[in-house]
């Protein structure tokens, strides 16, 4: 498929969408992703982008700070609202940043030159032809890909780099938190045990070193780290709002499973509870960041 035939995100009416206690989420069934696709998940997702960064101390760690610098063409895959595609064509003017979504929540307009946004289903035919982007990265998709569709995807990235090219993944694991306690662990079980009805690759933080391998990546780096939540400092506190944000709209899933918080009052005190429990145990999240490239012949 030609980079031009991909549909614009006027293509895509308010039928895209449904709402459901409030909330709009997608209606292609042919892509997993449970989370809503609205307003208030595009200020959560902002909001976790800048935790994740400052977790991370940068929004990569790829070597390709002065090819950036000197121009190429990069590709933010599930790029959600498009906050890591603007924040990095803000940094780097010569280069070239493409974002990828199924739904049309990033900007069509007021945005930098050097971005094009479209909407597309990462799962499905490649939106670009192979040899095309120096640079690929992509973020918290353990909530958005079926297990199936986890090597396809980044085989099709291998083959969207061109030789040299880097390919970046960052993962946060589920159900898995450091030190984590019972309440917590009823949040974080529940909707895992739901993901997995659906096929979402839960646990592909730990397989996306073996993945990139299968599909000829080389000189492949892996950086893990634990975030504070809820507690030590910023990256903590922001970690938990975006926590929170998440799983006030997971409430219809939990309850399902447990009752006792279906209504607003008993959920609303179960995340108090949480939030009280991660700042006293000092729980915290594994990240795992694994970066790659594509062999050069």
């Amino acid at each position: 498929m030609a980079v031009q035939d991909l549909a614009p995100a006027s293509a895509y009416g308010d039928d895209f969408q449904y709402k459901k206690e409030g909330r709009h989420y997608h209606t292609d069934e042919r892509a997993a992703y449970m989370l809503p696709d609205d307003e208030i998940e595009n200020d959560r997702m902002h909001m976790q982008h800048y935790a994740v960064k400052h977790a991370f101390g940068g929004n990569f760690d790829s070597p390709v700070e002065a090819q950036l610098k000197e121009g190429i063409t990069v590709l933010d895959s599930g790029c959600g609202p498009g906050t890591w595609t603007i924040d990095m064509a803000g940094e780097y003017p010569e280069s070239k940043f493409y974002g990828l979504d199924i739904s049309p929540v990033f900007p069509t307009e007021g945005k930098p030159a050097n971005t094009e946004f479209k909407v597309h289903n990462i799962a499905e035919e490649p939106a670009f032809p192979e040899n095309y982007f120096d640079f690929i990265h992509q973020r918290l998709l353990v909530m958005g890909l079926r297990k199936a569709e986890w090597q396809t995807v980044i085989g099709n990235h291998m083959k969207a780099l061109k030789p040299g090219g880097w390919i970046e993944m960052t993962e946060c694991a589920m159900p898995d938190v450091v030190n984590r306690g019972p309440k917590l662990a009823i949040l974080m079980e529940t909707v895992s045990a739901v993901a997995r009805t659906k096929d979402l690759h839960i646990g592909v933080s730990q397989f996306l070193v073996p993945y990139a391998k299968e599909a000829g990546a080389v000189n492949i780096t892996v950086r893990n780290i634990v975030t504070p939540f809820n507690h030590g400092n910023k990256v903590g506190e922001l970690l938990w709002k975006d926590f929170r944000m998440m799983y006030t709209a997971m409430r219809p899933v939990v309850a399902q499973a447990h009752p006792e918080y279906a209504s607003e009052e008993a959920y609303e005190q179960l995340l108090q509870d949480v939030g009280e429990e991660c700042k006293e145990l000092k729980s915290g999240l594994i990240w795992t960041r694994v970066y790659a490239q594509k062999a050069e012949n």
